[in-house]
């Protein structure tokens, strides 16, 4: 991990207000999908009366409001459809290079958000096929989007 700071400064600007906000995330009905990331596995939950898989993973069905789910694995492959470098990271990832995060539709067709894997867009392209796998970048884990044209 690099201690160089990136800053992208078009004009003037002022600093901005700092953000602390920390509190409990309730998972008790999507307690599968996050072990299932500590397992090197992501899991979407589908809908037993219409078959609608949902990712992230969700309790209830929006389309006919069925609260019969299941856990299903996603596939490990699609294609990547979208993407971005971020500069502005996140708070609680500021110390953390820049980055390039994207949007990936898998082979059942459920769009996944992840890392992409390398992090040079010069390489990255849309249509390029991706890798599904984890990671843990500090003490979380992220899923990434390993683009297997940039190997």
């Amino acid at each position: 991990m690099s201690t160089r700071k990136y800053t992208k400064i078009e004009g003037p600007t002022i600093d901005s207000v700092p953000l602390i906000y920390k509190h409990k995330i309730p998972i008790q009905k999507t307690y599968k999908f996050w072990e299932g990331l500590k397992e090197g596995k992501i899991f979407a939950t589908r809908c037993k009366k219409c078959g609608r898989i949902y990712f992230p993973p969700q309790a209830d069905c929006s389309d006919d409001f069925s609260s019969d789910m299941e856990w299903v694995e996603l596939p490990k492959f699609g294609v990547l459809e979208a993407f971005t470098k971020v500069y502005a990271r996140p708070q609680g990832f500021d110390d953390v290079d820049p980055y390039v995060i994207g949007i990936a539709t898998l082979e059942n067709g459920v769009r996944v958000m992840g890392w992409v894997d390398p992090p040079d867009e010069k390489c990255v392209k849309v249509g390029n096929r991706v890798e599904l796998t984890i990671r843990v970048i500090k003490d979380r884990h992220i899923i990434y989007l390993k683009d297997l044209s940039c190997t």
